[in-house]
């Protein structure tokens, strides 16, 4: 189930408002988690059926981990354990097939290896590992209530596609109900914010990227139906759906939290806005970049062992970042592409852009990110390089589609782009920190795109978030 989806809209969301509301005139920090625990559970085992099994499992398992370190006279060994448990689920469910193709021949299937991907196992073993990390730091004291750990694990707004949340976060609102009617206000205006964002940005862009991307076979031969002009607006499509499409959703998933009594960290702080590499992950999946600089940047040294031991571990970390969102090697090959940028930043690039002037600087970023996704789309390398080629060698394209027919995602495309060239200062994003910068025509504009929005929605266009998908 999506948050832009009528079952959710007119069935999950009231039964949320509803407890959430009763909760804050309870004033029972409890009895909003059990509630708000009930119905992340009836949310996932709504798409996923059985695989909520697998949640509650690792709910418990974890709780029983961060116990088990406050305890042990083996700390290390205990936490290394527990991490390396949480990511052999993780790697049986994403990479074991995946792994095995290379060594198997094509067609071979066994069926004890896992057929599907449980909904987002990428983003709650994360969670899980990030709680096991601090409790072995000392960072956080282990939770001592199952019901607010679950709580935290299992909540249904960052359960399946982020933020990242860290317990440490909001171990104090699990346990105190934020009752601040500004937060709840927030909570309602981010929601519109991302469902209007997805429906009428992200979902309108679909059909040109559907059709830009598109594979056929002919006479056995593989190949890319579209024009020069056409791959390049694809490419400029995607790049546009993308972050639309999983900022939204962490807008609605903030909104939610917020609506709960929860102040999650924003994710995404306009990143096309970059002028390098460097500022572009520090302004795009804020949770996840930053989740790997404390967890594994840190840990393997950083930048204090020196230049060549620095650049070694950009490599490993962007490697492993690619590697995170699938078991591709077009994944792979994306992360060592950022990775590579990284490195060529801090190797004296990175001076060069900051003595350029801005506009040049975010029109390199918005380059290296637009080839970027290239590969992040494509279904293989052989697609990834047919398209790249489609790009730059227009002699060699074949024509067909003339994506400039599809009106609405052109109009989506325009104003995507001006939204995404206007300066900070010009396009606020009130926060869960500040949440009474809310004002009043700020959630009228977004009440009356809600409603063609929802029409559009139910007109049934496309609609499935992105990173449902990792």
């Amino acid at each position: 189930m999506v948050f832009s989806s009528i079952t959710f809209l007119f069935c999950i969301l009231p039964l949320f408002l509803i407890t959430s509301f009763v909760a804050r005139r309870l004033k029972a920090a409890a009895g909003r988690n059990a509630v708000l625990l009930l119905v992340s559970l009836l949310f996932y085992t709504w798409g996923e059926a059985v695989n909520v099994l697998l949640l509650i499992a690792l709910g418990f398992f974890n709780y029983g981990g961060g116990l088990l370190l406050s305890k042990t006279p083996w700390p290390r060994l205990t936490v290394s354990l527990l991490v390396a448990c949480n990511l052999a689920v993780l790697a049986w469910f994403k990479y074991v097939v995946w792994l095995l193709s290379f060594f198997v021949p094509q067609g071979w299937s066994n069926p004890v290896l896992p057929t599907a991907l449980p909904l987002g196992i990428s983003f709650f073993t994360f969670h899980a590992v990030s709680y096991l990390i601090d409790v072995h730091r000392k960072d956080i004291v282990p939770a001592r209530s199952s019901l607010n750990f679950l709580t935290y694990f299992c909540m249904f707004p960052h359960l399946v596609a982020g933020p990242i949340v860290r317990y440490r976060h909001i171990q104090n609102e699990l346990s105190h109900l934020d009752n601040d009617p500004n937060l709840f206000s927030f909570g309602m205006y981010r929601f519109l914010l991302g469902f209007n964002k997805k429906i009428l940005l992200a979902n309108m862009v679909a059909p040109i990227v559907d059709n830009a991307f598109i594979w056929q076979i002919e006479d056995g031969i593989g190949h890319l139906p579209i024009s020069c002009a056409d791959a390049w607006l694809g490419a400029v499509a995607y790049t546009l759906q993308i972050y639309f499409d999983f900022s939204a959703y962490s807008d609605m998933a903030i909104g939610l939290a917020a609506m709960a009594g929860f102040r999650f960290a924003e994710n995404f702080q306009r990143p096309y806005s970059a002028s390098s590499i460097r500022e572009f992950w520090r302004r795009w999946h804020i949770s996840l970049s930053s989740w790997f600089r404390d967890y594994l940047y840190l840990p393997l040294g950083g930048n204090r062992q020196g230049q060549t031991r620095t650049l070694l571990n950009l490599l490993v970390v962007f490697t492993l970042c690619g590697l995170w969102h699938g078991a591709n090697l077009t994944f792979l090959v994306w992360g060592l592409w950022h990775g590579m940028f990284l490195v060529f930043e801090r190797l004296g690039w990175g001076k060069l852009l900051q003595r350029l002037p801005s506009w040049l600087g975010r029109l390199y970023t918005i380059l290296i990110v637009l080839l970027g996704w290239v590969f992040f789309q494509s279904k293989n390398l052989e697609r990834a390089v047919a398209y790249l080629k489609t790009m730059f060698m227009p002699w060699t394209a074949e024509g067909g589609i003339a994506l400039t027919y599809f009106g609405a995602g052109i109009t989506a495309i325009a104003i995507g782009i001006f939204l995404c060239l206007l300066p900070d200062r010009l396009l606020p994003t009130p926060d869960s920190a500040h949440p009474e910068q809310v004002h009043r025509w700020h959630m009228l504009v977004q009440a009356l795109l809600f409603f063609p929005a929802l029409a559009f929605l139910v007109s049934g266009s496309r609609n499935p978030f992105i990173y449902f998908n990792f």
